[in-house]
């Protein structure tokens, strides 16, 4: 009888036990082998760890949180996820790292990258699992989706444009999450909610209010969508979020100012003003 006892004791036991490992495999996320692969890179590329930094190659893989990849003037990378769900552009003066690479108890599979400045181009396709996801992260708020095709530019105040050209992202920021469905675009400010989408304009104008020499310098005001990127004399600048730019730079000696728009799918488009 005792050892009857005993059986039933090791059964419940084992039952709890077992039951408290599935409840723990359901809440906790589980340490695996996971990486971002570097399938492509044009010019200045490094790959960052810790105090260490070296030149980028094919193949290189990022595999810890902090793993950081950066992008010098006119360079470029593209990035491959494990689990071929996609691929991350990662254009010129741009910064991105590894936030999460982690697997869910149930199987999903979450991927979020940090980008501190610069722009990125996502190209994935729709996750399979219903808790995988991919995120990008700013200074400014998260981006998150399941497959699609958008794009992310990030100012060095913060400022986060999104532009969604096929599926949807969902960006969220100070408690509030806002829908961007494709064909729109929303731009989110550090401290603030993410702004309601509008329809997405892909367009790298630029509008010149005043470009006034004064002495050796020239004060350059204009305006562009506020979602973009704008840099002067290679330079990234902040703008306003009414897209208003207003910044003083040195003269050059051939009176033409460079500055470039650069929308979060990607468009570029440079330009050489003339200063009278």
């Amino acid at each position: 009888m005792k050892n009857w006892w005993a059986y039933q004791f090791i059964f419940v036991l084992t039952a709890l036990l077992s039951t408290m490992n599935a409840s723990s495999a359901d809440t906790f996320r589980v340490k695996v082998n996971r990486w971002l692969e570097v399938r492509r890179s044009v010019g200045q590329v490094f790959y960052v760890k810790g105090q260490t930094s070296q030149p980028v190659k094919s193949g290189l893989r990022l595999t810890s949180v902090g793993d950081t990849i950066v992008t010098k003037e006119g360079a470029s990378a593209v990035l491959a996820l494990d689990i071929g769900t996609g691929f991350v552009n990662i254009a010129e003066n741009t910064i991105v790292s590894v936030n999460k690479l982690e697997k869910e108890g149930k199987g999903g599979r979450v991927t979020q990258l940090l980008v501190k400045t610069g722009q990125v181009r996502l190209q994935l396709r729709r996750l399979t699992h219903d808790t995988s996801r991919v995120e990008i992260s700013t200074p400014a708020g998260v981006a998150g989706v399941r497959g699609t095709i958008f794009g992310v530019s990030v100012q060095d105040n913060g400022k986060t444009g999104i532009g969604t050209k096929e599926g949807s992202v969902a960006t969220s920021a100070q408690g509030k999450t806002v829908l961007v469905k494709a064909g729109f675009q929303n731009l989110t400010i550090p401290g603030e909610p993410p702004t309601p989408p509008v329809p997405l304009r892909d367009n790298p104008g630029l509008n010149i209010i005043q470009l006034v020499a004064n002495g050796n310098q020239v004060r350059v005001v204009g305006t562009v969508d506020p979602v973009n990127l704008v840099k002067v004399f290679q330079q990234p600048i902040n703008i306003e979020p009414t897209g208003k730019f207003d910044i003083t730079v040195p003269l050059p000696p051939n009176l033409q100012v460079e500055a470039e728009v650069i929308t979060p799918l990607g468009t570029q488009q440079p330009y050489q003003l003339a200063v009278p």
